[in-house]
């Protein structure tokens, strides 16, 4: 099946339109979260908001520290699924529930278990094909990437599914469609890459002049980092939610309703 991925994008926008707070605070709230729960851990268990003393503390603060990293870590996984239900029910029905209700969708109506246990599995087989080299990481994680909206789909569908069977139904239809997600993925982010590039050569052009006064160099090298760390997350806010809506638009063009159906074996 050939996929437009610019009518995808103009299906996305339109569905966007006036709804662009929603989508945000899904990209947000989930943010502010995370980065909570990471500094917790690490000022409990290390004293510190950042692990910079981490090689100080006792081995048994270490064994804390890390347990607790691997928990908020598969917490923020959890959450990260649950956007992506919302997105996808977002995208079928256009219905727009509670910020916090949407991206934690993945911890309520039956979906924990299942989704506890298929997202655990799809982050361990990425890691260990990352592990054999960057290239295989990266092309088994497009593989993977349909995984959650094919797992709301089975449990919607009331469809009895093992642990790894969405996995295996995501390897299936992303074969030879990993290039055409790649390609709207690089479509959406390799904006961060034009505008770090950009500030960095403005900021060397800058620096050229001040090669002998190291100071003000510094502090103009720092400013530069500041302001395209501003620029890239304010561009976040409109490139993010509208890769995820693309993405889903992107799944169900590619899969229709075959996995709302009972009969979806």
């Amino acid at each position: 099946m050939k996929i437009n991925r610019k009518e995808l994008r103009k299906i996305a926008c339109k569905q966007l339109k006036g709804n662009w707070l929603w989508v945000i605070g899904l990209l947000i709230i989930p943010g502010i979260i995370n980065l909570f729960l990471e500094y917790i851990t690490n000022y409990v268990w290390t004293g510190s908001l950042n692990t910079n003393n981490l090689s100080l503390i006792s081995w048994w603060q270490g064994l804390g520290w890390s347990i607790f990293t691997i928990i908020t870590a598969l917490i923020a996984t959890m959450i990260a699924w649950g956007v992506q239900y919302a997105t996808l029910a977002f995208r079928d029905t256009g219905k727009k529930p509670n910020v916090f209700k949407a991206m934690f969708s993945s911890f309520t109506n039956g979906y924990f278990f299942k989704t506890f246990l298929t997202s655990l599995l799809t982050t361990l087989f990425t890691f260990f094909w990352g592990l054999l080299l960057i290239v295989p990481g990266i092309i088994k994680s497009f593989s993977y990437a349909m995984t959650p909206y094919i797992m709301k789909d089975m449990i919607d569908s009331k469809h009895e599914m093992t642990a790894t069977e969405a996995i295996s139904e995501s390897r299936k239809i992303m074969k030879g469609n990993k290039t055409t997600l790649f390609i709207i993925w690089l479509t959406f982010n390799i904006w961060y890459f034009i505008i770090g590039l950009a500030g960095i050569a403005i900021a060397f052009l800058y620096l050229k002049p001040l090669a002998d006064l190291i100071f003000q160099a510094l502090i103009a090298y720092l400013i530069a980092i500041i302001l395209i760390a501003i620029i890239n997350f304010l561009l976040s806010l409109y490139l993010q939610p509208y890769y995820r809506q693309t993405v889903a638009n992107f799944y169900r063009n590619l899969v229709g309703d075959k996995y709302l159906r009972k009969d979806n074996n």
